[in-house]
């Protein structure tokens, strides 16, 4: 059943136009069909899973041995970091870090592994409890389904037979390289600046449930573009799937935006915007900018982007907000689907090295949340002085080009990419980099979706 689960998924795949890694296309200057280049980049998305009934510790060891300190993985359940081959990991007993349970060597055609004491320890597999059996034997099916997977579509399955399903979004659908998609927004740009306007308090439920009864209509409609907003989004890859939004921001609403960081404490970037997971802030500098969060009801032009954000993803709004009672009854939760806005300022030398921004879900989670979706906003460019700070996809497929695609930054434009497979897998290739800045400053907004939904 596995098997053939796997090979669905991978017919699937195709069906949406993405062929296997090491696929290719037709090359107009050769008239031939080739294989895409081999990128430079080895790097690669770990997972790493805990099938014992204990909490065990990942840890990287370093070229002299030394370890340090990754991920806290609970009974039965998985962690994750980007890798490279040769680099070596192992697993550790909470009550005991010095003792390396078991060491794994990454490779490329390998970057899952599984910790299973339980199949060579009878003894250990009767003092399961029934739930702790049921988890073990779930993840067995999830190991069978992700071998079938690699062999029928060349990609590593790091979701969780068989809870991972289709993503319930809207996905765009790249065709090739310089395609442009067009999309019409009612949620049109701010020309001027409406600072000392009523309107431009926080917003509440009330105010959301008056639009609605109101037709959507735009809030301040008298400092705003008359008509609907054209824009553009241009494909920069398919595998991984990349779009270019140009003027997504007016000039008034990047500045409303850095406005808005005043008096706010910038700290040193997370990637959550639920100050639960604070405790997990980076350790290895991987990460080198500050960031600081703004939630979708602070003020009315906030709000119109996460609105204009929508429209360019395909979605209702009301799924990227906390709901009434009754409203969108097809969604799982009444929760938003949208974290708060990030926003990352990048000061001289600072960067992000090539990350996922997807994670794990609990291993018996039904709907399998994760991030489906980053819409990244730039605030600033090289007419502002930057020089460096390049967004950059190194993994991607193509014809021409080893080296990474890179993304200029340029004030008011947004980068689209999903991290997710139209089957529900996560895309390992959507691994990107925030490349050290040269001159300047760089500052960026970061705007999550997820799906089905957001925990």
């Amino acid at each position: 059943a596995a098997a053939a689960a796997a090979k669905a998924a991978a017919g699937e795949i195709d069906e949406h136009g993405d062929d296997v890694e090491e696929g290719g296309g037709f090359n107009p200057a050769t008239k031939k069909v080739q294989r895409a280049l081999r990128p430079d980049f080895t790097g690669f998305a770990g997972k790493f899973v805990n099938l014992s009934p204990h909490t065990l510790i990942l840890y990287w060891e370093s070229p002299s041995g030394e370890g340090f300190e990754i991920a806290t993985a609970t009974a039965f359940q998985a962690v994750g970091t980007a890798t490279f081959p040769g680099h070596a990991f192992y697993f550790a007993p909470e009550y005991d870090r010095s003792r390396r349970l078991q060491l794994y060597i990454m490779t490329a055609d390998e970057p899952v592994h599984w910790y299973d004491p339980l199949k060579d320890d009878d003894r250990l597999y009767r003092s399961l409890t029934v739930p702790e059996r049921e988890m073990y034997h779930l993840h067995l099916a999830n190991m069978d389904y992700s071998r079938d997977y690699l062999v029928h579509s060349g990609r590593p399955y790091l979701g969780m037979f068989p809870f991972t399903q289709r993503p319930t979004h809207h996905m765009h659908r790249p065709q090739y390289f310089g395609q442009q998609l067009q999309v019409t927004t009612d949620e049109t740009h701010f020309l001027r600046h409406p600072p000392d306007h009523p309107a431009m308090t926080q917003l509440t439920k009330q105010n959301y449930k008056e639009r609605r009864k109101g037709n959507n209509t735009p809030l301040l409609p008298q400092y705003r573009a008359p008509d609907r907003l054209n824009l553009t989004l241009t494909v920069l890859s398919c595998r991984p799937r990349v779009f270019e939004i140009h003027n997504f921001l007016s000039p008034v609403e990047v500045e409303h935006i850095l406005e808005l960081t005043t008096g706010l404490r910038l700290r040193k970037s997370t990637t959550s915007g639920d100050h639960r997971h604070d405790r997990d802030v980076d350790r290895t500098n991987t990460r080198t900018s500050t960031n600081t969060w703004i939630h979708r009801p602070r003020t009315p032009l906030v709000d119109a982007v996460y609105r204009r954000a929508a429209d360019v993803l395909g979605l209702d709004e009301a799924l990227l907000r906390d709901r009434d009672r009754g409203e969108r009854r097809d969604a799982p939760t009444r929760a938003g689907m949208a974290e708060a806005l990030q926003l990352v300022h990048y000061g001289p030398q600072q960067e992000y090295t090539a990350h996922h921004d997807f994670s794990y879900p609990p291993a018996a989670h039904a709907h399998q949340p994760t991030r489906f979706a980053t819409l990244l906003i730039y605030l600033n460019g090289a007419t502002d002085g930057l020089v460096g700070g390049e967004t950059a996809f190194p993994r991607w497929a193509n014809l021409e080009s080893h080296g990474a695609l890179q993304v200029e930054p340029e004030a008011g434009k947004a980068v689209l990419f999903y991290s997710q497979l139209p089957d529900g897998n996560m895309d390992d290739l959507s691994q990107h980099a925030a490349y050290p800045i040269k001159e300047g400053e760089k500052w960026l907004a970061n705007l999550w979706v997820w799906d089905p939904l957001m925990e």
